[in-house]
């Protein structure tokens, strides 16, 4: 009987050693999946009810042409965003050109953003770091914002975790996989965004404060990724004046006030930037948040310097980053605790949230449509004014109006066959209007001084006199962005 009992008695803790490294298991892998299943419920809400705005439907212009014409549109404007216009591309063969199915990549990138964030503050800090980090993503409402958008800004941040993430693993060996992993980590953010391979001054502090011995390698990996991306880059480079033409030079109010910017609520980005400040405590926080404060003070340099572009939404891609350090500032607290701060933040933000499921423009490019749907009838003529501005009101109104559209009066040369994202018009309004009895006019606001569309202000002197010479005034109205006239001939 005693010896029987001696052997029984010794496998009795072996059913808790197994218990313990299941729970182990189960956390390593719920601390990123279910910030990566709360982050694709909330960018998911609503997302198809924002309108394209103006940058979304350059996105939609480019990807419904074939693949030779994005190539030919590269070579005149978004050379740098080809990568993107390509994808968009594909889905639109697959899954149509609706609002939503031109957001789904940025829905996915976004929804991956979590699970790569809260991996890479597992990598550092363990699986209570990595869970608030992952729900950090997703309650923050500029994750929301720019998921549902069609561009490439959800990709700039997935694609800068990712790099991070990847990078930490090659630190810890000299496996050449690691590496060339990295650097295909490297490309993909600079396809995505160029702005953001700033990202790679802190991966630089990183390699040297971490692992110096490896910087000949680190080199080489992003050598490597930028022989990559030299084609698209010297596209940007001969296209700057054009691209950045709207912008005007940064003040240090701009450069203060940033957190806000970025994050689109001052609250919010100041308390995501006090706990990143706070986790600075824990040595390996320091090399990423230099990371994501390297980009910021550079780019504002670059504005100052050399040309105007310091736009809070080119820092996205610095968000995860702090949302994977402020997930860290918060294990010092319980986890039900820090989960508190995370709601907290969210409901914060939801105001916000609810604006951005709003409308991403001051542009009302629908209604404008609606307007003139119900009012035209055949044979109808309209000039868009102005033709050669940001508004892309000619571009709105053929996705919402199709061949229904009033015959545009005044083209020459549309946008495909002029490979670009602006028509050309003819040089003789008054020639061109002839036969046509109702001629519509679309006027958009002044984009930079905001002052609000006249009648025939926005129009060429050629194009006013040829109206007022042989038309009068039918019917006039106004929605958000736009003032709408109908003229007839007298």
């Amino acid at each position: 009987m005693q010896t029987t009992l001696t052997r029984e008695a010794p496998p009795l803790p072996a059913p808790v050693a197994g218990t313990d490294v299941r729970v182990s298991r189960l956390a390593q892998l719920l601390c990123w999946l279910a910030p990566t299943v709360v982050t694709g419920l909330v960018v998911a809400y609503r997302a198809a009810e924002p309108q394209l705005w103006r940058d979304e439907l350059a996105t939609w212009s480019a990807a419904t042409r074939t693949v030779p014409q994005i190539f030919a549109l590269g070579r005149h404007i978004d050379g740098v965003t080809l990568p993107y216009y390509l994808l968009e591309h594909v889905t639109v063969r697959v899954a149509g050109d609706s609002a939503l199915a031109l957001r789904l990549p940025s829905l996915l990138a976004a929804t991956a953003t979590a699970a790569v964030t809260a991996l890479l503050a597992r990598r550092l800090w363990g699986t209570q770091a990595a869970l608030l980090a992952g729900l950090m993503v997703a309650v923050v409402p500029v994750v929301s914002r720019y998921a549902q958008e069609a561009r490439g800004y959800a990709f700039a941040g997935l694609f800068a975790a990712l790099s991070t993430l990847l990078l930490i693993r090659a630190l810890d060996g000299a496996r050449w996989r690691r590496w060339l992993a990295y650097g295909i980590g490297i490309l993909l953010l600079g396809w995505s965004h160029e702005v953001a391979l700033l990202l790679v001054l802190g991966h630089a502090v990183t390699v040297a404060t971490m692992n110096r011995r490896l910087l000949l390698r680190w080199l080489t990996a992003v050598v490597v990724a930028a022989g990559g991306m030299l084609p698209f880059t010297l596209l940007g480079l001969g296209q700057r004046g054009l691209q950045l033409s709207w912008l005007f030079a940064a003040e240090p109010a701009d450069l203060a006030t940033i957190a806000q910017t970025v994050f689109l609520s001052g609250v919010i980005g100041g308390a995501v930037c006090a706990l990143a400040v706070t986790a600075l405590r824990e040595r390996p926080a320091v090399p990423l948040f230099l990371s994501a404060l390297l980009p910021v003070l550079v780019l504002y340099a670059v504005d100052q310097l050399v040309t105007p572009m310091f736009v809070g939404r080119y820092l996205f891609f610095v968000v995860p980053l702090l949302c994977a350090l402020a997930g860290q500032a918060l294990t010092g607290l319980h986890l039900p605790v820090g989960v508190t701060v995370v709601v907290a933040l969210g409901l914060i933000g939801l105001p916000v949230q609810d604006e951005i499921r709003r409308s991403h423009s001051p542009f009302d490019y629908r209604r404008a449509a609606a307007v003139i749907e119900a009012n035209a009838r055949p044979g109808d003529g309209i000039i868009y004014a102005p033709r050669q501005g940001w508004h892309f009101t000619d571009i709105a109104l053929h996705r919402y109006l199709g061949a229904d559209a009033p015959r545009d009066v005044l083209l020459q040369s549309d946008q495909v066959a002029s490979a670009s994202l602006w028509a050309t018009e003819c040089a003789d309004p008054a020639a061109c209007l002839r036969g046509t009895d109702r001629i519509w006019t679309v006027s958009g606001d002044n984009l930079e001084t905001g002052r609000r569309a006249g009648v025939t202000d926005q129009l060429t002197d050629a194009q006013r006199a040829a109206l007022t010479a042989g038309y009068e005034e039918a019917l006039q109205t106004r929605v958000d962005g736009f003032t709408i006239v109908l003229f007839v001939r007298r």
